[in-house]
């Protein structure tokens, strides 16, 4: 007995013992501010810097933990070795910088994005020396005070088009392009469009500036006298913002060149666009609209960015002390705190891979971007999981056909809109169709969940349509089983077909479509229904042109009245003819048209009835869906009109007939004729 007393106490001295251990190494763990120490050291070690002034200025650096801060958790860090040589540069050039808030913020984001944009060290001070000069003189918006480093570093990367980059064209665009920052996105329009120079050589070619290339002091100033299209207007509006001390930047969409500007804090307005398809020059992890606004959404927190980093820092520092699990407890804290920061999620799988994690930490990981990335952005979720997840969570065995539905099935219920920016939805479906390994009935199945899913805010519902249709292809049987089905989860019914399931999801996809200008999802919508009525027999007499209208939008107000078929809308604008009704005053009819260009005349065929409806109304066009002008007024009640344009030199993106008189207006045709203008 006492032996084994003796044996227990032994026993209990060890478990305390190894506690205190446990509690002396807990305790031992660096701190933050240890550990972005230790981080900027390895960083100057491997500039390995040179020359008197080194040591004084890693000792400015090390000494400050905010500064520090805003070279490691301002962004992704490209080259460290670069970003530090360029940093002692600019310190080297303008030692007082350490001491100035806003010199500082500003000299950092030019060493941040000096390897990004392959700047040399003397690239590098010019540009900080331009907005240092240009602040201390009053000359830059005032926004530019109160600017992050992260937003700073879109003015140190500045445009596409190089020759808008140099100090040249900044201080002319200074000078000449004053505006509040929210004005900047019509500072692109300080330029002419322009396709072909005096000469008549095309912007296309290499010949459209070269004769004017000593005309003036700079690009900027050349552009402006001389025009271009969308990609210098577009670069010389983004660049008038950055030479005023407003974040911009260039974006390429297809066929076009537009741009975005901060007209706010954290509010990234989009200008001269035409379509949700961005893909961002200066850009961060990805180029698309979405990263760029998760992007911002990481930054809007500067608290929050420095907690974060402090995470990651701790998490790897735990990874590299064979700590596995603490790492992954740590960087999972970090995702979940702060999930719009791509850097926690991209660490996450790294800790994983590095640590060679069990199924059951990967499924935890899958389960925090379906809980938290995902109602942010569908997009990033899903780059997440499809290339680092799924791999390792998605059975390949056939038997396990089941869980792998499951599995693709629950990224489809953790999206509910498009979140922080609008993306290719229609390319998620396509991938989680094929990881359904070919199988017809699961993808058929899959597609009418997902429609089901996503029926009751009909964001999603026509891509999933379109895309599903394009998957079934020529196979007429399949196709018409698959219609079926979903008519009949759509009406509620044991029955239903084609017509049916199409004109009840157009009376909601169609309005919300034009709504939102959506044509693409408008016209598909649109075509689907015109298989259910019969095309107009009514005649009229083209004017000059194309038919502008068609290909557009259409929409009214209080659409799907007791008197109007929202399914019907889409033939009003296209050859095939539809109809529909207005119900409340003023009564309005409006097209987006599908492509914008000068009217050459517009024929208007109303229902055959109560034509004294149309008198005084006025029809009326609008480059941007704003702001009016009046085009024609109908001064007597009939049966159709055919409106001549082309002596007005109208250029317009829209066109609506407005009834001031009246709650009610209705169409079978509503056609906009002319020449389609970029």
């Amino acid at each position: 007995m006492k032996q084994s007393h003796q044996y227990h106490s032994i026993s209990f001295r060890k478990i305390i013992l190894f506690f205190i251990i446990s509690l002396s190494t807990l305790s031992a763990a660096p701190s933050s501010t240890e550990l972005i120490k230790a981080h900027v050291t390895t960083m100057l070690d491997s500039a390995e810097l040179e020359g008197d002034a080194a040591e004084k200025f890693k000792t400015a650096l090390l000494n400050s933990q905010e500064w520090q801060h805003q070279l490691c958790d301002s962004g992704p860090v490209q080259k460290p070795e670069i970003v530090i040589q360029t940093l002692y540069a600019l310190w080297k050039a303008d030692p007082a910088l350490a001491s100035n808030p806003i010199d500082q913020e500003m000299a950092t984001a030019c060493a941040l994005e000096a390897p990004r944009k392959g700047h040399t060290p003397e690239q590098s001070i010019e540009r900080y020396t331009y907005f240092r000069d240009k602040w201390q003189a009053g000359l830059l918006n005032t926004m530019y005070a109160d600017l992050s480093v992260f937003q700073r570093r879109y003015l140190a990367s500045g445009v596409q088009h190089g020759h808008l980059n140099s100090i040249e064209s900044m201080q002319y665009q200074n000078e000449e392009v004053c505006l509040p920052a929210e004005k900047y996105t019509g500072a692109c329009w300080y330029a002419a469009y322009q396709l072909h120079n005096p000469f008549g050589d095309s912007i296309h070619g290499p010949l459209y500036y070269r004769p004017f290339s000593q005309s003036w002091g700079n690009a900027a100033e050349m552009i402006r006298n001389v025009g271009g299209v969308c990609g210098s207007l577009s670069n010389f509006g983004a660049a008038a913002a950055i030479a005023n001390g407003v974040p911009a930047a260039t974006m390429g969409e297809p066929g076009h060149c537009a741009y975005t500007v901060m007209i706010n804090q954290n509010k990234w307005q989009p200008a001269y666009s035409l379509s949700w398809k961005r893909g961002l020059h200066t850009s961060y992890h990805g180029s698309t609209w979405g990263w760029h606004m998760l992007n911002v959404k990481s930054q809007e927190s500067w608290d929050k960015a420095k907690q974060s980093g402090n995470l990651r820092r701790l998490a790897q520092h735990q990874l590299n002390a064979k700590q596995a699990e603490n790492a992954r407890i740590t960087i999972r804290k970090a995702r979940l705190e702060l999930p719009s920061d791509w850097q926690n999620w991209q660490l996450s799988v790294d800790i994983l891979i590095a640590s060679e994690a069990i199924d059951s930490h990967w499924e935890t990981l899958h389960q925090d971007a379906l809980k938290v990335l995902s109602p942010l952005s569908g997009e990033i979720s899903y780059h997440l999981i499809s290339k680092s997840i799924y791999p390792k969570v998605l059975p390949k065995d056939k038997e396990s056909a089941k869980q792998r539905y499951k599995i693709l099935k629950s990224f489809q219920q953790s999206i509910t809109d498009w979140g922080v920016g609008r993306w290719d939805y229609q390319a998620t479906l396509r991938d989680q169709i094929k990881r359904l390994n070919g199988n017809a009935d699961q993808q058929d199945k899959f597609m009418l969940d997902t429609f089901a899913t996503h029926a009751e805010k009909n964001i999603f519902t026509p891509a999933i349509l379109e895309t599903q249709l394009a998957n079934i292809g020529k196979d007429e049987t399949r196709k018409q089983r698959f219609i079926a089905t979903l008519a009949k989860s759509l009406s509620n019914s044991k029955g239903g077909d084609f017509s049916k399931v199409i004109n009840t999801m157009a009376a909601k996809v169609l309005p919300d479509a034009a709504k939102r200008g959506d044509k693409s999802s408008f016209q598909f919508i649109g075509k689907l229904t015109a298989q259910s009525y019969p095309a107009t027999t009514f005649k009229t007499e083209p004017f000059p042109g194309i038919l502008l209208s068609s290909g557009g939008t259409f929409g009214i107000q209080k659409p799907g009245n007791r008197y109007d078929n929202p399914a019907r809308h889409w033939g009003v604008i296209e050859p095939h003819g539809g109809d529909f009704h207005t119900a409340t005053k003023p009564a309005t009819a409006t097209i987006q048209l599908g492509n914008f260009g000068k009217l050459s005349g517009v024929n208007i065929v109303t229902r055959n009835g109560n034509f004294h409806r149309m008198k005084n109304a006025i029809l009326q066009t609008s480059e941007d869906g704003k702001t009016w002008s009046d085009a024609h007024t109908f001064t007597k009640a009939k049966r159709s009109y055919h409106i001549d344009l082309s002596s007005k030199n109208i250029n317009a993106g829209y066109v609506r007939v407005i009834q001031n008189n009246d709650s009610s207006i209705h169409f079978h045709l509503f056609h906009v004729y002319g020449k389609k203008q970029n």
